[in-house]
């Protein structure tokens, strides 16, 4: 057992104690990863249960099970909770919340209350998504929802109401917790844990925060402009206003590759720490491994055309992506080859979660192998939107992702519980699901290469599809009796399994060296880490001739007899429910929205106010490497995040302008003086800002109020000029659906004043908050700083607007 420390405001175990209020307001990472297993294990059988409704629908031909209706909205529902409600919040939620914590040393993560937010936002928006089952009017539009088949014209009720407001809903909860986890790797690593001593676990998971704050935004812009075409009469995906349908598919699947790999690094990752642990050997290649996963992440950016290669792009952006996609083999290709390496001449242990490792190497291997396939623009043209893709990507993401997450379950429930998953269970739930995984996807490569279409509800007898689709039914029911045999499992471990113990498996990493489960504070004493696989050597010593690093000094906190916990907090529920009230409140219901808006707005001031811990009284909150503040490190990320944002944005305007086929263009109601005017004072504020933050940095109050004051004003007055300029805009016959420009200068422009806004009442806070004694001396310079951050950023995108849209129009005219 860990020796605790004198004091220790915090409960004994994340699992003991509280009842359901503890479970609603708890910031505990641990039990938020509990929370978001629980839920990704509903959607799980959820999405289950839609696929196996759809097999029974094809086990025969012409056969009346589902009506054509239903059908869509079955296969609409199972691939979009699949893809958003399970693979993607389990590598995210679940396994990244408990886990990356424990393996750099940490107690918690950077932001509890964020991480909680993070949940329930997610949660909400996974009810928005599914809550037409009740009005029978499920999305039916495919997951990936495209225009034309989501216009309001094709689909008129409110099924893609929903999903487009529900993934908008789910995509913040995703980037919130990615600035948090990003923040919490780059800045709460244990003393000596470098970049080149992660776990490769941690690895995967850094590069897939990255991931997520670059692609979440292109999908959000996606999602608005879907808004505001169904709610608002805009037309941004409509030929007969100009427009192109191909517009979302450029912005979702730019997107969507990434997204794929959102998915799939958490399973390598999972297999990294799986493999050397079941081996008894170190990881093999660890430098050539933790830079491939760097190297995944930056390719999978650039190919996100080759799933368009059939709209007619061109033989040069066809070539360009099929070379892109041919590239990203490299480095999976060595992960695969580690992966082998590692296990060859080990002392193999050959436990469920070791099978799940080998099952999930060779189908990835064989889903990656059709991928370089459809890397080449002939053959894709040939395969795309047969069953043969289907069959492709349920190889990376079932045979290869849901496979390494199964494996992980395994490898990481000891901890998460304290009991062990029965080993015979476990081994028959592996063959059943290895077995009807297998036998319902494999013949789909068959399907696919005769020609069986995506989405078709039924077929004619005469086509010889049959007997493969039956196939394929009864592996489906064969996996749901694998899944079946797992909850059996969980549920008999839980009640009566066998105790586990700190180590079970004889673990490398420094989540085995606490209690299972881990107590509420993780690490009674910050580890000190001197090389890779720490809690290895300090259980067996290093190897004959290695000469161990020396020692580094002590860690500011680590016999410091107190560890300080942040204490619960219902304010991150209710700022959700109220972010879920704005946006569902688009349906038409205006006192919804405005209620939703003042509870955000109310709950965002009081958790703000509320978070005392970030301040000096707690050392953890600075980096030891980075020596920032989280603060600051989470502001950063935001700012890369929005910057994709603006940029999506622009792209489109870029890519617009020009196309008008009626009414008012920029030459012709372009306003010069008065944007110049408030461009001239926005960017003033940025000064008087800079000014304001000096003030406090001296201690000077009334110095620091005075310029702060007067950077509001600047702010409100540049807002009262944009207003001014839309309602001119307006009088002169420019309403927002006028043509693509009125669309994409209002949507630019007004998200941009929505930005302004923020940072007004995020400044107003701040005036408030200095006459309070909350703003110490150490919280009030990282405070001020953040929103001067957040100013200057806000600044600069505002000059690339004016630049853009004013300024070349300008220069244009003339």
């Amino acid at each position: 057992m860990v020796a605790l420390p004198k004091h220790i405001e915090a409960e004994e175990s994340y699992l003991h104690g509280g009842g359901i209020l503890s479970w609603l307001t708890t910031i505990d990472h641990k039990r938020i990863a509990v929370l978001y297993g629980v839920t990704v294990l509903f959607f799980f059988l959820a999405g289950g249960i839609e696929a196996l409704l759809m097999r029974i629908q094809l086990a025969r031909p012409d056969n009346t099970f589902l009506s054509a209706y239903l059908y869509n909205e079955m296969f609409t529902m199972h691939g979009t909770t699949m893809i958003f409600l399970v693979v993607m919040p389990a590598g995210l939620g679940f396994f990244a919340n408990f886990v990356v914590p424990l393996q750099i040393g940490a107690r918690d993560v950077a932001f509890p209350r964020l991480n909680a937010l993070s949940y329930w936002i997610f949660l909400f928006g996974a009810i928005v998504l599914n809550v037409g089952w009740l009005y029978n009017m499920a999305p039916d539009a495919g997951w990936f929802g495209y225009a034309n088949l989501t216009e309001s014209y094709y689909s008129p009720g409110l099924n893609i109401n929903l999903w487009t407001l529900g993934l908008l809903i789910s995509g913040v909860g995703s980037v919130l917790a990615g600035i948090n986890l990003l923040t919490t790797v780059i800045n709460m690593r244990a003393p000596g844990m470098t970049f080149m001593r992660l776990p490769l676990f941690v690895w995967s998971m850094m590069v897939m925060f990255v991931l997520i704050l670059v692609a979440f935004p292109p999908l959000t812009v996606g999602l608005i402009f879907l808004a505001m075409d169904r709610f608002f009469g805009t037309h941004f995906y409509r030929v007969v206003a100009g427009a192109t349908p191909l517009l979302w598919q450029h912005l979702f699947w730019l997107f969507g590759h990434p997204e794929v790999y959102i998915m799939a690094l958490p399973a390598f990752g999972i297999i990294s720490e799986i493999t050397p642990t079941f081996s008894r050997k170190p990881l093999y290649g660890y430098p050539a491994m933790a830079y491939s996963t760097a190297l995944i992440g930056f390719l999978s950016y650039g190919v996100w055309a080759h799933h368009m290669f059939a709209v007619g792009m061109g033989p040069a952006a066809d070539s360009a992506f099929a070379l892109t996609s041919m590239l990203i083999a490299i480095p999976t290709g060595i992960k695969i080859f580690s992966w082998i390496a590692t296990m060859w001449g080990g002392d193999l242990k050959m436990k469920t979660p070791l099978m799940y490792a080998i099952a999930f190497v060779i189908q990835f291997t064989m889903g990656g192998l059709s991928g370089i396939m459809h890397a080449q623009p002939p053959v894709d043209l040939q395969q795309t939107d047969s069953y043969f893709v289907v069959a492709h990507f349920h190889y990376v993401l079932f045979g290869g992702t849901a496979f390494a997450l199964l494996g992980g379950l395994y490898y990481w429930w000891p901890k998460i519980t304290g009991r062990l998953l029965n080993e015979k269970l476990g081994r028959l739930q592996f063959w059943t699901m290895v077995v009807g995984f297998n036998l319902t996807f494999f013949p789909m490569h068959l399907l696919g290469a005769e020609g069986m279409p995506r989405r078709i509800y039924r077929f004619s007898p005469h086509m010889g599809w049959d007997s493969v689709n039956l196939l394929c039914t009864i592996g489906a029911f064969i996996m749901a009796a694998s899944v079946a045999i797992l909850l059996i499992n969980i549920l008999l471990t839980m009640r009566d399994g066998e105790l586990a113990g700190p180590d079970p498996w004889d673990g490398r990493g420094l989540e085995w060296k606490i209690p299972s489960p881990p107590p509420a504070y993780n690490f009674s004493t910050i580890p000190i880490v001197r090389s890779r696989d720490q809690f290895w050597h300090d259980k067996y010593g290093y190897e004959s001739g290695v000469v161990p690093p020396a020692p580094l000094p002590a860690h500011e906190n680590e016999d410091s007899g107190h560890i300080h916990m942040p204490a619960p907090s219902i304010y991150p529920l209710l700022l959700a429910l109220g972010i879920t009230m704005a946006v569902v409140g688009m349906l038409d219901w205006l006192r919804v929205a405005l209620c939703g808006a003042a509870l955000t707005l109310f709950c965002a001031i009081a958790m703000a106010f509320e978070y005392r811990e970030a301040g000096s009284e707690n050392p953890e909150a600075v980096g030891i490497f980075t020596g920032l503040d989280n603060r600051k490190v989470g502001v950063w990320s935001f700012i890369a995040s929005e910057s994709l944002f603006f940029a999506s944005l622009i792209a489109t305007y870029l890519v617009y302008k020009g196309r008008d086929l009626g009414g008012p263009t920029a030459e012709t109601i372009l306003e010069m003086p008065l944007v110049i005017g408030t461009t001239f004072i926005l960017l003033m504020s940025s000064v008087t800002m800079v000014l304001a933050q000096e003030g406090y940095r001296r201690g000077d109050r009334t110095w620091g109020l005075r310029w702060l004051f007067l950077t509001i004003f600047f702010g409100s007055v540049f807002l009262a000029g944009q207003v001014f300029e839309f309602h001119t805009f307006y009088t002169e016959g420019m309403s927002l659906g006028t043509n693509l420009f009125s669309q994409t200068f209002y949507t630019m422009v007004g998200f941009h004043g929505a930005h302004v806004a923020i940072g007004v009442i995020i400044l107003l806070s701040l005036v408030g908050a200095s006459f309070t004694d909350w703003f110490k001396e150490r919280h009030r310079d990282i405070a001020v700083e953040c929103a001067a951050l957040y100013w200057h950023f806000v600044d600069i995108v505002w000059i690339v607007i004016f630049s853009i849209v004013y300024l070349m129009r300008s220069i244009a005219k003339a």
